[in-house]
């Protein structure tokens, strides 16, 4: 599944001011000496090897000098697996793709949200684009199409997409003809305009920017349809493995982050406005999500 190393890591970032401790069961708290972060699926970025492990040690390296900790970050083998690791203690924080968390907290109701990594919203929607003089009027005229998604990893909009295909009683790849992947949203939405593919599933976030950026050529699509709400990342903590003091503090370094200036350069590096406390409506937006978007039925027990 896509996922975006750009929000997970930039969740990390925020975790920056003040030293902490973790207790251990049945004792007193201990300093840390490494902070372990654990996170689920891929760690790519829009690049890959030596791109990819640069910004890595440029994150672990801003870490450090905020913190004072050395740390590590961890990537698991899928989000059933952190949770485990976050509950026996071996893994200080969790980062979660909001919809991994929905599924992760019906297992689990002792993981908590810490902190949520917001772009400009609180919650992601996936808007499906099509040229505005298209035959299609609906979803079910996509079939035996061409679709794209950004390279980027943004895994909610691969759930919207199969969800809709699966309403239309086939699978994704049986519904359309191909799924192709374009480097940028920007890229991705031109190839709509210029029908080089039939549509584009994107957060709505880019479908505003693109309106910006290209007026002209915005006017010459038109969303088809777009999602409910999806819980956005989020950094998570488990339940009696950090102290309220600790998580205190740490939470205020989140959303504190776009308030410093080494803080502020690596969410735009990240593409992060900043980290917010989840609004009132987040439990019911991850049941919601849960309802919609259950979980894998091959996820591993």
């Amino acid at each position: 599944m896509l996922s975006s190393w750009i929000t997970r890591c930039g969740l990390v970032a925020g975790m920056l001011l003040g030293a902490f401790c973790v207790p251990a069961s049945g004792q007193q708290a201990k300093k840390i000496d490494v902070l372990r972060i654990g996170t689920s699926g891929s760690l790519a970025l829009n690049a890959s090897g030596t791109k990819e492990q640069t910004a890595l040690e440029a994150l672990q390296s801003f870490i450090r000098t905020e913190t004072g900790f050395d740390n590590e970050i961890i990537q698991e083998k899928n989000y059933e697996e952190l949770i485990q690791k976050m509950g026996k203690g071996e893994l200080h924080l969790g980062v979660f793709q909001g919809f991994e968390f929905a599924w992760a907290q019906e297992k689990d109701s002792k993981l908590r949200p810490l902190a949520l990594a917001v772009d400009v919203y609180h919650y992601r929607y996936a808007y499906l684009m099509v040229r505005r003089d298209g035959k299609s009027t609906d979803f079910a005229g996509l079939q035996g199409q061409v679709l794209s998604l950004p390279r980027a990893g943004q895994g909610h909009l691969q759930l919207f997409i199969a969800h809709l295909c699966q309403a239309q009683g086939k699978p994704l790849t049986a519904f359309l003809s191909n799924i192709a992947t374009a480097e940028t949203i920007e890229d991705a939405l031109d190839d709509v305009v210029d029908d080089v593919v039939q549509a584009e599933v994107v957060d709505r976030v880019g479908v505003e920017a693109y309106k910006r950026r290209k007026p002209g050529r915005f006017n010459r699509l038109k969303e088809l349809t777009h999602s409910t709400a999806f819980p956005p990342p989020l950094v998570a903590y488990y339940e009696g493995v950090l102290d309220a003091q600790t998580r205190q503090r740490f939470q205020d370094g989140l959303l504190n982050a776009n308030r410093k200036e080494k803080g502020q350069r690596l969410l735009n590096l990240f593409k992060l406005a900043g980290f917010e406390v989840p609004p009132n409506d987040f439990s019911q937006v991850l049941a919601e999500t849960r309802k919609v978007y259950p979980a894998p039925k091959n996820a591993t027990k």
